[in-house]
C-alpha cells in the first residue's frame, strides 16, 4: 500500500495567518517536511480563484521535494443524470474543467460525485455524459475516479454496473471508510468496490492513547546488535509484534483495511484525517499497517515509498486545453 494525504486533514494549517500561514504552492514541501509523506491529493473547494500558472507551481514544487499530487477531487457532486440538457451540459464542462486542472497539477486521477436520481432513465444519461467526460480524460491521460454518493451511485452494485455501462480503462471508484461504515456493511462494501479502485480514501477519526507494558519481555539491544541476516529479520519482526496496535475511535479500521487486503488492493491509501488538528499520523499508518498482518512479513511500501508512489503516478507536464484553474 502506498500512502498519501488527503488535504482536507490539514485544512486548519491552510487557514493560519502571519509567519505561520502555509502557502498552496507549499503544501508538497509541508506535506514530506511535517508528515513524512510523499504525496498529496487536492480537492477542488481548495483552488477557487488558483490560475493556471499557480497550478504549474504546485506542481513543479512537488518535483522539487520529491511529492506528487496524484488526485484531484471535485468536491460538488455534477448533476450529470439531469434529464435536462442544460444541467448535464454543465456537469460535464465542469469535470473537464477539473481534468484540465489536474493535468496541470501532475496529477494521474481525478474524481466526481454524481447527483442522480435512480432510475433507469437517469443511468443512460449518466453512462452518455461520462463517456463525454472520459474522451477528454483519454485525451490528456487522465483516469476518472466515480466517489459514491446518495442517489444513483449509493449502492455499491448499482455503481458497478454504472462503471461495466460507462466501459473503458479509464474509470474506476473511489471507496471512502466512512461510506463504507455508514452502509452497515464495510467490509462487503470495499470488497464490490475496491476492484475498481485506485485510490482509497481512508477516513480516520481519533485514537485512543496507548500505554506501554512495562512489563513485557524485550530483546536485549546487545543480543540485537549480534544479530544478523534472518536472525536480524526475526528479531525485528518479533518486536513489531509486542507492540499493540493503535485503537481507533468511531470507525474499526480493521474489518476494512482487510477488506482491500481480500482483494489485492496495493494501491493509494489517501489518510483523511477529520480529527481535528493532524496529529495522529503515524497511528494512521500503523493502524492500517496492523490490519494488514501480511504487510508486516512482505516489507510495507507505504512508509518512505517516495520512489514507488512517484513511480506509479504518470507526470503529466503540459495539455493543449485551455483554461486557468478550476474556481
Amino acid at each position: 500500500m502506498l500512502y498519501s494525504l488527503n488535504v482536507n486533514s490539514i485544512r486548519d494549517v491552510l487557514k493560519r495567518r502571519g509567519k505561520r500561514a502555509i502557502a498552496l504552492v507549499d503544501l508538497p514541501k509541508y506535506t514530506v517536511e511535517h508528515l513524512g509523506l510523499s504525496a498529496l491529493n487536492l480537492s477542488t473547494d481548495l483552488l477557487a480563484g488558483v490560475g493556471r500558472s499557480d497550478l504549474e507551481k504546485i506542481r513543479d514544487t512537488g518535483d522539487r521535494v520529491g511529492c506528487t499530487c496524484l488526485l484531484l477531487s471535485q468536491m460538488d457532486s455534477l448533476p450529470l443524470g439531469d434529464l435536462r440538457g442544460a444541467k448535464a451540459d454543465a456537469g460535464v464542462d465542469r469535470a473537464k474543467r477539473v481534468i484540465t486542472a489536474a493535468t496541470l497539477l501532475g496529477c494521474n486521477s481525478a474524481s466526481i460525485s454524481i447527483k442522480s436520481k435512480d432510475t433507469d432513465e437517469n443511468f443512460d444519461q449518466c453512462v452518455m455524459r461520462m463517456k463525454q467526460i472520459l474522451e477528454h480524460a483519454d485525451s490528456v491521460d487522465i483516469n476518472i475516479l466515480i466517489a459514491p454518493t446518495s442517489g444513483l451511485t449509493e449502492d455499491p452494485e448499482r455503481l458497478t454496473q454504472l462503471i461495466k455501462g460507462i466501459g473503458g480503462f479509464r474509470i474506476g471508484t473511489l471507496p471512502d471508510f466512512q461510506s463504507a461504515y455508514n452502509s452497515g456493511d464495510p467490509a462487503g462494501y470495499l470488497r464490490r468496490l475496491t476492484p475498481y479502485a485506485s485510490v482509497v480514501n481512508a477516513t480516520t477519526l481519533g485514537f485512543s492513547e496507548l500505554v506501554a507494558d512495562e512489563n513485557a519481555e524485550k530483546t536485549p539491544d546487545s543480543l540485537e546488535e549480534g544479530l544478523t541476516g534472518l536472525d536480524a529479520l526475526a528479531a525485528e519482526l518479533q518486536g513489531m509484534m509486542d507492540v499493540p496496535a493503535p485503537v481507533h475511535e468511531g470507525l474499526d479500521l480493521v474489518p476494512m483495511v482487510q477488506a482491500l487486503a481480500a482483494v489485492g488492493f496495493d494501491g493509494n491509501i489517501a489518510i483523511d484525517y477529520r480529527g481535528g488538528e493532524m496529529v495522529h499520523l503515524e497511528q494512521c499508518k500503523a493502524a492500517m499497517l496492523w490490519s494488514r498482518p501480511m504487510s508486516r512479513l512482505q516489507g510495507d511500501r507505504s512508509i518512505g515509498g517516495s520512489h514507488d508512489q512517484r513511480r506509479t503516478a504518470d507526470r503529466f507536464q503540459s495539455t493543449k486545453n485551455g483554461g486557468s484553474g478550476v474556481g
